[in-house]
């Protein structure tokens, strides 16, 4: 941590400890208004600070470590927090085959990469996630979790390392720098011309990546210092000595998302949202014609929920219908447009009223399954330390729980304006987080096991 603070001034005037949030978190040591924290981009990594630190480093290996791993890892059209994971493998590699000497500062950021406890699914069981699978299809980032799991490029990767090399480097931490780089990384802006134009590098800031997100009470954000080209923290008001910063990690959050890549859901005060699979993965009376037609008509499958929380618990939620007509066909066969036009509002409150009665029954189903899983969670964790998945497990069933004490309590019904108590239609802010869609009947075939 020592070598972590050194990146800064002298006197850096924040430390590193367990926040309340948990976990670690950035603190400072005094009090603060204004700067907390400066950071020369030659201390980031970003995929073009890697490059120049790469240069720098005397790989005299045979075949280069750093150029083998991209082609390896990143064939194909990679993202850059694919490659970016990539380099440190390669750095990690390098330092066990002792080609980092000199190079203190990323040997202690790779330090706190392998170390830092990540509660995303990466540190899961691949049994644990194909079972939860099994019980929620339709997660487009679940799903694709599982996928990479399955894939073995992680073994395959380690082989790859210790043939090539002859380096040990084990699958779980492997699993680990994948898990870390993912959860820790900022998109930090970066200076791309003298005219003030400016690009966005997914980027992992040593020392400031410790700081944790809470949009209803950040105190802190980071920004470029365009003249020096340093990354600032800057207090958004004035902190007193002991105060942890927060910051935002994203304005709008999307539960799945957050968990997928961060490994937590947000309990902050405020609004969230989340997507649930349901036409095609609720099976009901026309479930399947329903599926194909929301397919052809490329209405989303998944159904939105805008959730409130406050003082840390899930105080309300509504079904949002912003720009989403999916249940048009519950009112007639006709394309999208059609059925809107010559719908009614009789038969549009009823067709709401329909869905809402149909994801009534979908979570009363899915509150029993969901129970039986936790508690084969628990049981498996027992054995085998595992423990992420439960988090997943137990906001599903605070979801539903809540959605269907609601409706207890409401009992919407078409003409009534209970109806609308529950659902949602001018959340057009929400429409873009929306997850991709996973159609059941395109994937039916795809072999998990």
């Amino acid at each position: 941590m020592e070598a972590l603070l050194a990146v800064n001034s002298v006197d850096s005037g924040v430390s590193v400890g367990p926040s309340q949030l948990g976990g670690l978190g950035l603190f400072v040591n005094k009090d603060i208004d204004g700067e907390i924290l400066r950071i020369g981009r030659e201390h980031t990594y970003s995929i073009y600070t890697c490059l120049e630190l790469s240069k720098k480093i005397k790989d005299q290996t045979e075949p280069p470590v750093i150029k083998s791993l991209l082609g390896f890892y990143c064939n194909g059209l990679p993202n850059e927090t694919r490659i970016l994971i990539c380099y440190m493998i390669g750095f990690e590699v390098l330092r066990r085959l002792g080609k980092l000497e000199g190079y203190k500062e990323l040997q202690q950021y790779l330090n706190v990469l392998l170390r830092t406890e990540i509660g995303n699914l990466w540190q899961d069981e691949e049994p644990l996630l194909e079972s939860y699978y099994e019980l929620e299809p339709g997660n487009s980032l679940v799903n694709a979790t599982l996928l990479e799991k399955q894939s073995g490029e992680v073994s395959e990767l380690s082989r790859f390392i210790s043939e090539t090399w002859r380096v040990t480097f084990e699958e779980h931490a492997i699993q680990q720098l994948v898990a870390a780089v993912r959860s820790r990384t900022l998109e930090v802006p970066r200076k791309v011309s003298d005219d003030d134009d400016f690009s966005v590098d997914v980027t992992l800031v040593p020392l400031l990546d410790f700081a944790n997100h809470d949009n209803s009470k950040q105190n802190a954000y980071f920004d470029l210092d365009p003249k020096t080209d340093e990354i600032v923290l800057l207090a958004k008001r004035p902190l007193s000595g002991g105060s942890e910063v927060l910051i935002s990690y994203t304005p709008v959050e999307e539960m799945t998302r957050m968990f997928i890549t961060y490994g937590f859901y947000p309990r902050s005060d405020g609004l969230k949202v989340v997507d649930v699979p349901f036409w095609g993965y609720h099976h009901f009376d026309r479930s399947e014609e329903l599926a194909q037609y929301v397919f052809q008509q490329r209405q989303p499958t998944n159904l939105q929920f805008v959730l409130e929380y406050a003082d840390g618990q899930l105080v309300d939620l509504f079904l949002n219908m912003a720009s989403n007509y999916s249940f048009a066909g519950l009112i007639g066969p006709d394309d999208v447009p059609t059925v809107m036009e010559n719908a009614s509002e009789e038969q549009i409150d009823g067709a709401l009223s329909t869905l809402l009665e149909l994801v009534e029954s979908y979570f009363a189903e899915r509150v029993e399954r969901a129970q039986e899983f936790a508690k084969f969670c628990d049981d498996y964790e027992a054995e085998n330390g595992t423990k992420n998945i439960r988090q997943l497990v137990q906001f599903h069933l605070e979801l539903y729980n809540k959605y269907l004490d609601k409706m207890r309590q409401i009992a919407p019904r078409a003409g009534s304006e209970s109806l609308y108590d529950l659902v949602m239609v001018d959340g057009d802010d929400w429409v873009e987080h929306r997850l991709p869609p996973v159609y059941n009947f395109l994937t039916r075939e795809l072999a998990r096991h």
